[in-house]
């Protein structure tokens, strides 16, 4: 599964494409057989097989997570197009899984493993994570993965699966970009034990604070309101 991000401040659709090793950009009203309108592609890039890309709006940058043994993430000007060097790379302790933008407290979330990483947005190099939140022993090995976060309010919505596609153990916990340590989730979302079974996407509807999750074993989207995690 491939993530995609929207910029609706430059109105694009920014795609990963896996195979081309490559960030496609679209325009956001894009319909039917179209081209690209920037395409970052090329050996100077060190873009390798690219699963998900996170576009910060505000900032104007793309981040894109490495995979396996690749534990960088590159980050790219949303203006620069074909074979370019990254603007900066972050160089994580473990293979980052999605990268996630606060734009308001200018930090950006790194999850994979059992834990988030908490870093200056425009950390780089071997900087060291401002805060580490590890997920409590206790809730057995859980994992985290996708995620969205609420900028406003610094709230960090995250995909933590536990057990096979068919075991009701996954769930949307929530923490915030303050905490650290081995903390456990602030609320939890659809689980565990609930509903979901096999995450594999989240989004906000911060307007109406709802959570939406699409599961790929229930192969349903399913709307959670929880306005007392926004």
């Amino acid at each position: 599964m491939h993530d995609m991000s929207y910029d609706h401040v430059a109105d694009e659709i920014v795609v990963p494409q896996f195979f081309a090793f490559a960030i496609l950009t679209f325009a956001g009203n894009a319909n039917g057989n179209v081209a690209p309108k920037r395409i970052i592609m090329g050996s100077k890039t060190q873009i390798n097989n690219p699963h998900a890309v996170t576009a910060d709006p505000v900032h104007g940058e793309y981040f894109v997570p490495g995979r396996a043994d690749d534990h960088r993430i590159l980050v790219f000007s949303r203006k620069q197009e074909g074979d370019v060097p990254p603007i900066r790379i972050l160089n994580t302790p473990h293979e980052p899984a999605r990268v996630g933008v606060d734009t308001v407290h200018n930090l950006i979330i790194v999850s994979g493993n059992d834990r988030l990483l908490i870093y200056d947005r425009l950390a780089s190099g071997d900087d060291k994570p401002l805060r580490t939140i590890t997920i409590p022993k206790s809730e057995g090995d859980r994992g985290t993965s996708l995620m969205a976060v609420n900028s406003q309010s610094g709230m960090i919505f995250v995909a933590s699966g536990a057990g096979g596609r068919h075991e009701p153990e996954d769930y949307v916990g929530v923490w915030s970009v303050f905490d650290n340590g081995e903390v456990a989730p602030r609320w939890t979302i659809g689980g565990p034990r609930g509903a979901l079974k096999d995450i594999r996407g989240v989004a906000l509807d911060i307007k109406n604070k709802n959570v939406i999750v699409t599961d790929k074993t229930l192969n349903a989207i399913l709307t959670f309101n929880v306005p007392e995690a926004f």
